[in-house]
């Protein structure tokens, strides 16, 4: 089977999507499927990328205009196209290519149906339903959800569409030795993502202004790459709460850097109002720290397996999880950690994952009915 992934762009600068895309890409591979991965690219634009490894799959990167997209998509012998992401010329240049093809349109919004998502830039987003998006939402034969409530939306917007239910994957390594951590003195708040809106980080800041004078050796760390100059407003509530000596806002953080950044993490922390499903909450775990994650993620396992705590958006009941978690011992801490690294090697295995994803392309190519995702 060869699976042609198409998406807008695999700059580290991103995010998720793009990290994820890579790790599939490399897991379908070495399921035995032959891969192709097409990407926009603007040098100017996009720095570090996230490319897979070519003896895995063999990568093409073209040019923002949507000829040239189309252009690298058609002379491939694909099975099935799978698109990433939506709002975007590349969606476009998918769909066309997939007409023309006659190929299978799989598609995953990566959260870009939710009702917060939605409603962020709403204008310009119906404008770009009503020319090309919902067009191409009905050319999919399939839509792929990562976690049930992102499933549950898009059958509220799209009822009937088929639907499959396939989590992104994380790589999990043996569990890491946290006794280093747990001896330290002073104690660290992570959060990493992209600095924007959605991610509700003044929420965080507001919670953390109620909560730095009851926990002094506790800092607050946010990283991750700015979007929209968001970090300029954040720095800026910062200073005005006078959290500059408790809050540190590091910036971009590459791949590399990050296996070090969770080892230094007591505590992590994901306040988003909307997440389709929240990569750095099962890395954090993968690692072995725990994790407070809103409502806003799906990630309620975080309770019912004891590795975490997920509560509402606002400040307050951020605060309140924050200083649960903050007041217990190291040792319970590193517990909940271990509970929360046994949960993700056992559910989010990329091989595992792969292979749910190759019987869905099968599935796809059959005309065979998806089993309904909010009951599987």
């Amino acid at each position: 089977m060869h699976i042609v992934q198409t998406i807008a762009s695999i700059a580290e600068r991103d995010g998720g999507p793009a990290r994820t895309i890579r790790d599939l890409c490399e897991a379908l591979a070495r399921a035995g499927a032959r891969v192709t991965l097409v990407a926009r690219h603007d040098p100017a634009r996009d720095g570090a990328l996230l490319r897979p490894d070519p003896a895995l799959v063999t990568t093409l990167l073209v040019p923002g205009r949507l000829p040239d997209f189309t252009a690298a998509i058609r002379p491939l012998d694909a099975d099935v196209i799978h698109d990433n992401g939506l709002w975007s010329p590349a969606n476009i240049a998918a769909g066309a290519a997939a007409r023309r093809l006659g190929l299978p349109l799989v598609l995953t919004p990566h959260g870009m149906l939710e009702p917060w998502a939605l409603a962020w830039h709403r204008r310009r987003k119906q404008l770009a339903w009503a020319l090309y998006q919902r067009r191409l939402l009905g050319q999919a034969r399939l839509l792929v959800a990562t976690a049930a409530p992102e499933a549950a939306a898009i059958a509220a917007l799209l009822p009937g569409k088929p639907v499959a239910l396939v989590p992104n994957g994380v790589a999990c390594p043996p569990l890491p030795d946290r006794s280093e951590r747990a001896a330290a003195t002073g104690r660290t708040l992570l959060s990493l993502s992209r600095l924007h809106p959605k991610k509700n980080l003044p929420g965080l800041v507001t919670a953390w202004g109620q909560l730095a004078p009851r926990f002094p050796d506790w800092t607050l760390q946010i990283s991750g790459p700015d979007e929209g100059n968001h970090g300029a407003a954040l720095a800026a509530q910062v200073a005005r709460l006078g959290l500059g000596d408790r809050v540190r806002l590091t910036g971009s953080i590459t791949e590399a850097a990050k296996p070090a950044l969770f080892a230094a993490a007591d505590l992590f922390v994901l306040p988003s109002f909307s997440e389709n499903f929240g990569i750095t909450v099962a890395e954090a775990l993968a690692a072995g720290v725990p994790v407070v994650a809103t409502t806003g993620t799906p990630w309620a396992s975080l309770v019912t397996q004891n590795c975490g705590w997920q509560v509402g958006t606002d400040p307050d009941s951020l605060a309140a999880a924050l200083a649960t978690a903050m007041q217990l011992s190291p040792a319970d801490r590193t517990a909940m950690g271990a509970r929360g690294h046994a949960m993700v090697q056992r559910d989010f295995g990329w091989a595992a994952i792969a292979a749910r994803m190759l019987d869905s392309y099968g599935r796809v190519m059959q005309g065979a009915r998806e089993p309904d995702p909010m009951h599987a």
